[in-house]
């Protein structure tokens, strides 16, 4: 195992001992460098080169250190900010080096540069890696069912509907890529427009109307996913 070594070293430390996680992910991203060059091009991406300038600015690697460390601990910018000074490990794992917290700001600037794609490719590769040292058994699966607190609308009738509508349209456009030469219509732009106008509508009758309308509208899409379907079972 080329990392047991480095880590046992590393683990002596009290810090990286009671995170043997973090710890392992440091180890890994010194003795792979390749991996930071990953979001390198995203993180760069619009920034003038210059010798001069602020000096305070993060680097590359502390950009993709503070987004794994962001992603690993589901942590919004305020509170990454907030762990910089909080956190031993975070301080240590974003390599601060006794500088001064990058602000929230500035995370968010840059961490937002970074594709899902590059940082998903990051993170499946650091899996690799353990898994290769013998680090990673993925054998056993283990999942956490804690409950998040997130924004839903009120369900009404006209909000399901336009709801189902929406995923009609999705599922078409996903079937599309599936099923050659797959012909469907494109019903959520007069259907939105239904939406907004139930919603605002006063008069009783008329709103009965447009609900109908919409009603048709839904049948229509749940027939193109269903025959969608069944082209994709006949091939």
């Amino acid at each position: 195992m080329n990392l047991f070594e480095p880590l046992r070293l590393k683990f002596e430390k009290p810090d990286w001992a009671r995170n043997p996680e973090f710890g392992l992910l440091d180890t890994v991203l010194e003795r792979h460098p390749e991996l930071i060059k990953i979001a390198e091009a995203d993180v760069l991406r619009g920034c003038l080169q210059s010798e001069f300038g602020r000096q305070d600015m993060p680097s590359v690697e502390q950009i993709v250190r503070a987004a794994i460390y962001k992603e690993m601990k589901g942590l919004d910018y305020r509170e990454l900010e907030y762990a910089q000074s909080d956190s031993r490990i975070c301080e240590q794992f974003v390599k601060l080096d006794n500088r001064h917290p990058f602000s929230f700001q500035v995370f968010q600037k840059y961490i937002s540069k970074i594709s899902e794609d590059s940082l998903q490719q990051i993170l499946v590769s650091l899996n690799k890696i353990a898994i290769s040292e013998g680090l990673e058994d993925i054998k056993q699966l283990r999942q956490d069912s804690t409950v998040v607190e997130t924004n839903i609308h009120y369900p009404t009738n006209n909000s399901l509907v336009w709801d189902c509508i929406k995923e009609s349209h999705r599922l078409l456009s996903q079937l599309a890529e599936e099923v050659k030469d797959l012909d469907y219509r494109d019903y959520t732009k007069d259907a939105k427009r239904t939406f907004f106008k139930i919603n605002i509508t006063r008069n009783g009758d008329k709103r009965i109307d447009l609900f109908n309308k919409q009603l048709i509208t839904f049948t229509k899409c749940i027939n193109q996913v269903a025959n969608a379907v069944k082209k994709k079972a006949m091939l």
